[in-house]
């Protein structure tokens, strides 16, 4: 694979481990907006957006703009413009992350190749492993009780709700899932929680000792917050806009606990691997022989 040139721009700890991967399998890598001593004296890094103009591949943060405007670099003082971006990236494949529907419209005007790694079933099932553990993590360092014998809420049964809950139930949690749709609900039930739809979910509220929520859309309002035990521990798995009004949240001084970008805060060396795999599959859908 040495004829393959990757670029990273920006991007979490996870990024620095997927540089250290890249080379030790021979690839040519160049990054921007990003700096970590461990990055690999073989990377090139660039003083300029214009020196990954070329590269076979660029890979994006997750997610991949917070703002619309700039993409995200956490490790890095560089603001990273979107439009400037689009410039020297139509020659490459961009490997996105969350990107939403304005983003792709965008990708598509300017005609570069690209792909939202989150939309590949089998990178963002391997992906919500790390965040599955690192949500059961999170809710351990803020709680006095045990999960054992808890009363868990899982918000969403989507893969990342699949995986937490049965992680939760294998740690002797009272796992209940909410979902909309009438199979989620049975697949819950066979499974071995208890299933609460979404229009009897304020019916439950009150019940738990801790709410993961999965689901990107705000279902909890101030009415559902105002049935919470006051020492419910609320740890929010789902993008923006989250799935509770976080200020009403804030106001009942609620346990809210933000965990954005989980596989990049508790376990980076998997997570790369897991991008890596990407690479590998977009690669050999290319017809690569690797």
């Amino acid at each position: 694979m040495n004829n393959i040139s990757v670029a990273i721009i920006g991007g979490d700890l996870r990024f620095v481990r997927l540089c250290e991967l890249l080379i030790q399998k021979g690839i040519d890598v160049s990054i921007y907006g990003i700096s970590h001593p461990d990055i690999p004296k073989e990377v090139r890094v660039c003083a300029s957006l214009n020196e990954i103009k070329g590269c076979s591949y660029i890979i994006g943060p997750i997610p991949f703009s917070k703002d619309n405007k700039s993409i995200y670099a956490p490790m890095s003082n560089k603001h990273i413009s979107i439009e400037q971006f689009f410039l020297i990236a139509a020659d490459s494949y961009v490997l996105g992350s969350v990107l939403n529907q304005n983003m792709r419209d965008l990708l598509d005007k300017h005609n570069i190749k690209w792909r939202d790694i989150m939309d590949m079933d089998e990178i963002a099932i391997l992906n919500a492993i790390p965040t599955a553990e690192g949500a059961i993590q999170y809710a351990m360092q803020n709680s006095e009780i045990t999960l054992h014998d808890s009363k868990c809420l899982v918000l969403g049964f989507g893969r990342c709700g699949k995986i937490l809950a049965h992680k939760l139930h294998g740690l002797g949690a009272k796992v209940s899932v909410e979902a909309r749709s009438s199979l989620d609900l049975a697949y819950i039930s066979t499974y071995g929680y208890t299933p609460i739809p979404l229009y009897d979910l304020n019916n439950h509220l009150g019940e738990f000792d801790f709410i993961f929520n999965t689901i990107p859309v705000v279902i909890l309002d101030r009415q559902a917050i105002d049935l919470f035990k006051p020492d419910v521990v609320y740890i929010e798995l789902a993008s923006m806009p989250g799935g509770i009004d976080i200020d009403y949240c804030h106001k009942k001084e609620i346990n809210h606990v933000p965990a954005p970008s989980l596989p990049g805060i508790v376990a980076p060396k998997s997570a790369a691997n897991i991008l890596y795999q990407c690479l590998l599959l977009i690669l050999r859908n290319q017809g690569a022989n690797l």
